[in-house]
Formats: C-alpha cells, sequence, structure tokens
C-alpha cells in the first residue's frame, strides 16, 4: 500500500479555501467585506488557514501580504473580475452563446489568478510564520487575525464595517470550532 503524498502548503490552502468558501454563509460574506469594505477575500481565507496551521500573524506579514496581493490584484485579478462581471449583461448585439462561453472562459482565468495570488500568500506563511501551538485555539486564532487585519487594512474607516461581520466570517470559516476546541480542553 503506498501513502498518498502530502499537499504542499499552496495546495492545502486551494483545497481549504474551496472547502470553506462552500459552507454555509462565507461566500455572501466574504463577497460584502471584499466589495463593500475593500478587503481581500483570499487574505481573509488565508487568516483562517493560518489560524489552524500557524501561530498569529504579525504585522509586518499582514503588511507584506497585503502589498503583494494589491499588485497583483491591481494589475491581474481586478481587470479580470470586471470583464467577468461586464459580461453578466453582454452588449445587445452580442450573441448571448458566445458571451456566455467567453464569461466562463473569464471566469475560469480569474480562478487561475486568484489561485496564483494563494500559492503566493501560501509561501509568505510558511516563510515567515511558525507553527501552531496548543495555547489558543484556532477560533481565538482566526478571530485576532481578522481584527489585525481589518486595522491594518484600515476596514474600520469604511461604511458599513464592522466587527460582527469579522465573527460572522470566523464562525463561517471555522464551524464548529468552539466546540471542538472547547472539547480539547476539556479534562479527560
Amino acid at each position: 500500500m503506498t501513502a498518498t503524498p502530502s499537499l504542499s502548503p499552496a495546495e492545502d490552502f486551494w483545497a481549504w479555501s474551496v472547502k470553506r468558501y462552500e459552507c454555509e454563509g462565507a461566500a455572501r460574506r466574504l463577497l460584502v467585506l471584499q466589495d463593500d469594505i475593500g478587503l481581500d477575500i483570499n487574505i481573509l481565507l488565508w487568516c483562517g488557514w493560518c489560524a489552524e496551521q500557524y501561530r498569529e500573524i504579525p504585522d509586518i506579514v499582514f503588511k507584506k501580504a497585503i502589498d503583494m496581493t494589491a499588485r497583483w490584484a491591481r494589475d491581474v485579478t481586478e481587470p479580470i473580475r470586471a470583464a467577468r462581471r461586464a459580461l453578466k449583461t453582454p452588449p445587445q448585439r452580442a450573441g448571448a452563446e458566445a458571451a456566455a462561453s467567453l464569461r466562463e472562459t473569464v471566469k475560469a482565468a480569474e480562478l487561475a489568478a486568484e489561485k496564483i495570488e494563494q500559492e503566493m500568500l501560501a509561501r509568505l506563511a510558511a516563510d515567515a510564520l511558525s507553527p501552531a501551538m496548543e495555547d489558543l485555539n484556532s477560533l481565538a486564532r482566526l478571530r485576532r487575525n481578522l481584527v489585525n487585519y481589518a486595522a491594518i487594512a484600515g476596514a474600520q474607516r469604511r461604511k458599513g464595517f464592522s466587527v460582527v461581520l469579522l465573527e460572522e466570517i470566523a464562525r463561517a470559516l471555522l464551524p464548529g470550532a468552539d466546540r471542538s476546541d472547547a472539547d480539547s480542553k476539556s479534562p479527560q
């Protein structure tokens, strides 16, 4: 019997993100934080993945992540996203089937750009962060990561921002974390 090869950090982060994005309420809340507040979905997801894998993310690492992903988003992901969104309502004389087919192609390109951004973030985590310790549960680490990211990104100055959104994201990304973290600390 052969052992399954372990995933690289980038593959692990991508698989984790896809699974968590599909959790109840996660996608909607992540899109609100992206579209209305200006936070990066991949960094929000990275906060959760890192909460399970690493210690709390220091400010300097957040600043590096924000700088790195902002350039990538501005130059690559956002133009692709804008094209995909524009194709939701193609020009009147454009063929609906051709526009829908192009939209699917653009959507695949957008996902590929998102995956590259996640690879950058996973490498940053592997290079800059220490493995998680048992002294703080993953949900508590996630909450701290989200609050730190929001503060560094200036989210509190944007209309509609609320720490409640961060708490909702934390619970959506780590469903059942309160229960499993409490169970792991209970006496045997």
